[in-house]
């Protein structure tokens, strides 16, 4: 069965692999005693959930996976996302929410393109393509160039001001503009 996956969200592969680890280590627990086999539904829990669960994009529609179980949703049943304490839900036309596993906050745009939807707020691509493809990176080589500029000559006046006052005590430190200092950036 090939399906095309547009977009694929899963959780670190850190977290089925720690469980392993933790479900090995609890191996001698049963051995010692029956009653500590409880013990093992923990890790094994949690390395299912890691592999399992995570939301895909195929054929253009949304795949939500749960460790037991999956959902199919369509694009067109989807009325916006929204984002409470780092989870991300799909808000479907009935009002409901369904948690969208493994999905963070910074990729909703990521997948409201990939189902065809557009996100309140983001440019739409024709916008993004009247910009040049080198402008942006330009305007950012000289802004950077002008505050080294400006913090070279920042660095300059400081210790013309040292050397004709002779020797400056810590209070009249100026702040700091040489190495391992940022300038400040103005806000766009």
């Amino acid at each position: 069965m090939a399906t095309d996956v547009t977009a694929r969200f899963r959780y670190n592969a850190a977290m089925p692999i720690a469980a392993f680890v933790a479900l090995c280590g609890t191996v001698p627990l049963t051995v010692a005693g029956w009653p500590f086999a409880f013990v093992l539904l923990i890790p094994f829990a949690v390395l299912v959930w890691g592999w399992r669960a995570g939301v895909d994009v195929r054929g253009g529609r949304l795949v939500v996976r749960w460790p037991v179980g999956s959902r199919t949703i369509e694009p067109a049943d989807i009325r916006g996302f929204t984002i409470t304490h780092r989870r991300v839900s799909a808000v479907l036309a009935d009002d409901r929410a369904v948690w969208l596993p493994a999905v963070p906050g910074t990729r909703v745009p990521v997948l409201a393109e990939a189902l065809g939807l557009r996100v309140a707020g983001a440019p739409a691509a024709a916008e993004a393509d009247d910009e040049g493809p080198g402008e942006p990176a330009e305007q950012a080589a000289d802004t950077a160039a002008d505050e080294v500029t400006a913090s070279d000559e920042a660095t300059a006046s400081d210790e013309a001001t040292v050397s004709d006052e002779g020797a400056a005590s810590d209070d009249d430190a100026a702040p700091a503009t040489g190495a391992g200092a940022r300038p400040s950036t103005p806000a766009r």
